[in-house]
């Protein structure tokens, strides 16, 4: 099949249930509005004068929030809540987030600000990815349907990114949370007019053997499962805190400039970052595709392989006065190393856990999202302050990527 001809892509997109493709849709919307407010807030906050740790801060209380909100959000899924119905609550707890930092001009209104913005992450993800699997049938894997949802998402970053940057050479960058105010609006009149799905009433059947499998067993892995994830959140918990340092702390890191090499202005920040970005829309899809069949080690192992090489360059950038070209090559591999992780990783938590405790598994699978912002961005945000340079912090991860190599064989 040419994966690139309009007929084929077009065909592959008909192959999905119609509700997973609403669902999709809804994910894109929510990563064009999300895009700029997670990738772009740091550069707002830092040219108004915020230091490093400040932001780190602010990031971190958007963690605490979502950690709280997660653990709610994960109980009521098992307990046959809607997802769809969170997913709407968590549009309106991120229209309030985006109100107040669009006004935002001190340090407290940013922090209550974070707040709301990590109380709906708490909301959406747990609902929007379990959301995936209730939504794929007997024909579509959840592995294929999670690398479409994870290529929805990183174009949808992509584009909201690329709105905030063109906002940002006009001096309107904070039109970031006009655009995501649209988006979630947007969201909601898809959910309440298109989309009537819960739990309950799932359009597919689960295969028999699959239920009765799990039904029998659910006993015995009541506390099973949760071993049996271990390494697969032990990295998951290392790798969200990538994300986390890539979102919040490269940033800060292309404006302050490295050793030798120079700062730069917030305009050109934004572009290279928008430049990642498209890198991430550019391959998820088609590493997702091409790594569909092999097995979890073998994921894991290449994406920790990926980031320990990309981490490489961003420490050598620092010594070149044209490191940003370093810079630049090492998006390559963190980029494919995200592109494998994202979808690897969800699909990996929903094969992995008994059918009745799902809901709680992917909660826990978040919480590594919110406990990485709850630590990362501040402490290394304090490392920046303190030397300066974010090259510390690039060699650290780089030690940590080495040590959890092993691990990842573990992986099921």
């Amino acid at each position: 099949m040419n994966l690139f001809s309009t007929s084929s892509v077009s065909n592959y997109w008909e192959k999905f249930p119609v509700s997973l493709r609403l669902i999709i849709k809804a994910r894109l919307w929510t990563a064009i509005g999300a895009g700029g407010v997670l990738y772009l807030s740091p550069i707002i906050f830092n040219s108004l004068g915020f230091s490093a740790e400040q932001i780190g801060r602010g990031i971190t209380t958007a963690a605490f929030a979502g950690i709280t909100t997660r653990f709610g959000t994960g109980y009521l899924l098992d307990k046959k809540f809607s997802s769809i119905k969170a997913i709407k609550v968590a549009c309106f707890f991120a229209i309030l987030s985006d109100f107040i930092l669009f006004y935002s001009q001190n340090f407290l209104a940013f922090l209550c600000g974070q707040f709301f913005l990590g109380a709906a992450a708490g909301i959406y993800w747990p609902s929007a990815e379990l959301a995936i699997p209730l939504n794929c049938n007997t024909k579509i894997k959840s592995s294929e349907g999670y690398s479409l949802a994870r290529s929805a998402d990183a174009i949808g970053v992509t584009l909201g990114v690329l709105l905030g940057t063109i906002g940002s050479y006009f001096e309107v960058t904070r039109i970031i949370y006009l655009i995501d105010i649209s988006c979630m609006l947007y969201i909601l009149n898809i959910l309440l007019n298109k989309l009537v799905i819960s739990r309950d009433k799932i359009d597919f059947k689960i295969k028999d053997d699959l239920d009765v499998k799990y039904k029998s067993l659910e006993k015995k892995y009541n506390l099973k499962w949760i071993i049996n994830l271990l390494p697969l959140l032990l990295i998951t918990l290392f790798v969200t805190g990538i994300m986390s340092l890539l979102q919040s702390i490269l940033p800060i890191d292309l404006a302050n400039g490295g050793i030798i090499r120079p700062s730069i202005t917030d305009q050109k920040v934004a572009t290279l970052l928008t430049i990642k970005l498209i890198l991430l829309a550019f391959f998820q899809w088609p590493v997702g595709y091409i790594l569909r069949n092999k097995n979890s080690p073998f994921k894991f192992r290449l994406c920790l392989i990926s980031l320990l090489i990309g981490f490489i360059f961003l420490s050598l950038s620092n010594f070149f006065l044209d490191g940003y070209l370093l810079i630049l090559i090492a998006f390559i591999p963190l980029t494919i190393s995200l592109c494998i992780f994202l979808p690897s990783a969800s699909d990996a938590i929903i094969n992995s856990t008994p059918i009745k405790y799902q809901g709680s598994a992917i909660a826990l699978y978040s919480q590594c999202f919110g406990f990485s912002s709850l630590t990362v961005p501040w402490v290394a945000g304090k490392l920046i302050d303190t030397y300066d340079t974010a090259l510390q912090i690039w060699l650290i991860v780089s030690i940590i990527c080495i040590l959890l190599v092993p691990i990842s064989k573990n992986i099921k």
